[in-house]
């Protein structure tokens, strides 16, 4: 849902030290002491997208380093919403499990997790060079490279699908072990539609005919996830264009890295599989049909019904989006997507 970075920028400039009014007395003192101790900040600047945490770009030169480097830093706000979002502990544990099958994340510098040196949940970092997927489709790439990036994206989400956990559920702690007794994150779908529906603002864009469209096909929701109930992979949960950077490597489309993992769990890829292809109507005909084609060639299962039980999983973030919007053109785009799934019988 939230992109979480820009592409790179010009260093040539920075030769001395700049104020770094952004950051508080304690996050500084455990930059320069603890995560990067005896480092010099240069440059620090607000990132975009960060819409649940604060993001921030760091210019550092690491003690004894000639060279400036570009870090994140991200520090989590408190909890909200009606999907729990993993502690900044958690997703470190998570990002270290990704990288153990190769699925390219960002690589974490330092953490403090419980906030106990800065004041708030805080992770620091390298920064990835790389454009945001959803810009380069946007662009229009030619049939040819689109298939590329599709297969590329696929591949690599059949590799997050290969990391298998204990059992089904959310994430309680660094373990990555679903609490036997805690309902999955995402497990009643007319529940959950239910409750966003009740929680929706009373003006919001929402009308009592899309409601009902999507109270129909919540209610569907049950007999179709029956296919997929108590599957453990990992579901990075927001596997979609702007969550993912690519780059150009001897001449293909790699990924760069799958960012923002504060919604991951343990359940069904076809979570995944259903974020991704929610607009594939925007995006050109041959990045669905790489990205179908990457993930079984990765090993990824898809049951001979996938894309309904891929479309019924997806109403998981349409009824969020669609009751708690977070802007007109994103409630639009959503609204269409709903009614695409009833329009096809989903």
């Amino acid at each position: 849902m939230h992109e979480e970075g820009p592409g790179p920028g010009s260093l040539a400039d920075v030769t001395r030290p700049e104020p770094v009014g952004l950051l508080d007395p304690a996050t500084h003192t455990w930059l320069t002491r603890h995560a990067l101790p005896g480092a010099r900040l240069y440059e620090v600047e607000p990132l975009p997208g960060g819409f649940t945490n604060d993001m921030t770009l760091l210019r550092a030169r690491p003690a004894g380093a000639s060279d400036i480097e570009r870090y994140v830093l991200r520090r989590h706000r408190p909890g909200g919403g009606r999907v729990p979002r993993n502690t900044c502990a958690v997703e470190v544990a998570v990002l270290g499990r990704a990288a153990s099958r190769t699925v390219p994340v960002t690589a974490v510098v330092a953490a403090d997790p419980h906030g106990r040196a800065t004041g708030r949940p805080t992770l620091l970092y390298r920064f990835v060079d790389g454009l945001p997927l959803s810009q380069v489709l946007a662009d229009g790439p030619a049939s040819g490279e689109a298939r590329d990036l599709g297969r590329a994206v696929g591949a690599v989400l059949a590799r997050i699908g290969e990391v298998r956990l204990p059992r089904s559920g959310a994430f309680g702690d660094s373990s990555l072990v679903p609490d036997p007794d805690g309902a999955a994150p995402l497990g009643d779908l007319p529940g959950f539609v239910d409750r966003c529906l009740a929680t929706a603002a009373a003006n919001g864009p929402l009308d009592s005919a899309d409601a009902a469209v999507l109270g129909d096909l919540a209610r569907q929701g049950p007999q179709v996830l029956a296919a997929v109930a108590g599957e453990r992979s990992l579901v990075h949960c927001d596997f979609n264009p702007k969550n993912l950077l690519v780059e150009r490597r001897a001449g293909r489309w790699e990924v760069a890295a799958v960012l923002d993992w504060e919604l991951a769990f343990s359940g069904s890829p076809l979570f995944d599989v259903g974020n991704m292809l929610r607009f594939s109507h925007e995006y050109p005909p041959a990045f669905a049909a790489g990205f179908v084609d990457g993930f079984r060639g990765g090993n990824g299962r898809l049951p001979d019904d996938w894309l309904r039980i891929s479309r019924t999983l997806d109403l998981f973030a349409l009824a969020d989006i669609l009751t708690a919007p977070p802007d007109p053109a994103y409630f639009a785009r959503a609204r269409a997507a709903l009614h695409r799934a009833a329009a096809d019988g989903y």
